[in-house]
């Protein structure tokens, strides 16, 4: 998704094991929303940034065929053992390629994003480009439900605090900072066991805030009928981080290219 890769295989695997939290809280959301929208067993939902494959353990419970793409080797290899029966690849966005064609996004009837994943990417650019992708990958009457991080994020008053979580056989540890406008970015520390040893690994993870008119005029103007919501369902969200949703409109719209 970005230039660099981002959640190697140990944050990967500590992410999974230490950091359930998210897909907790918004998985009932988005089951419901699909459920609302019309959504029944068997429609494909496509899962983007679907890390080491929680939601999508989530989506194939409530009987959805689903299929994840992320940028991370590491995260997919681990979803593909998390959620079995679900389809995996390893995709950065933006592709640049139509819908459908080898390395770009399938079609679905659903596309789903959680943790903010397009404000990994590198450029507004293509942050932008990749909404579009999204869009067009709904087919018509379809479902996109995403979250997207704001400038708001980066202004909460709690947000220059230093992360520390410690278990058994793994700790990380996690400092903030907003070097410029639009960005918001993390230092990540891991130190993993390894037998008798321990190992550690540091991420730099760049964010890039992105407005939410300015998505949701990316989504409109590629066949979405899109809104702004404060969550997916009744969970409560980070102060900053919102979510787009919206419904495909007819095949005969006249969509972005």
């Amino acid at each position: 998704m970005t230039s660099d890769i981002y959640y190697q295989p140990d944050l990967a695997w500590v992410h999974h094991a230490g950091y359930s939290h998210h897909v907790e809280r918004t998985c009932a959301g988005i089951v419901q929303l699909l459920r609302d929208s019309g959504l029944s067993a068997g429609a494909r939902v496509l899962d983007v940034g679907c890390g080491s494959g929680l939601l999508a353990r989530e989506l194939l419970t409530a009987g959805f065929a689903v299929h994840g793409v992320d940028a991370s080797p590491a995260m997919i290899e681990l979803a593909r053992e998390c959620a079995r029966g679900a389809d995996f690849a390893v995709v950065r966005l933006p592709t640049g390629l139509a819908t459908g064609v080898d390395g770009a996004l399938p079609g679905a009837d659903a596309v789903v994003s959680t943790g903010h994943v397009l404000n990994y990417l590198d450029t507004r650019a293509d942050i932008a480009q990749a909404l579009g992708e999204l869009a067009r990958a709904v087919r018509p009457a379809g479902v996109l439900a995403i979250d997207l991080m704001t400038g708001q994020y980066r202004e909460r008053s709690d947000i220059d605090e230093v992360h520390a979580k410690v278990a058994d056989d793994w700790a990380i540890v996690t400092r903030f900072s907003h070097p410029e406008p639009c960005r918001f970015d993390r230092m990540i520390t891991v130190f993993r066991r390894v037998g008798d040893s321990w190992r550690r690994s540091d991420e730099h993870h760049r964010n890039l805030t992105f407005d939410a008119d300015d998505a949701l005029n990316v989504l409109r103007e590629n066949g979405i009928d899109a809104h702004c919501r404060g969550a997916f369902g009744e969970e409560k969200l980070p102060e900053g981080l919102v979510v787009l949703t919206g419904r495909g409109l007819a095949p005969d719209f006249d969509r972005a290219v």
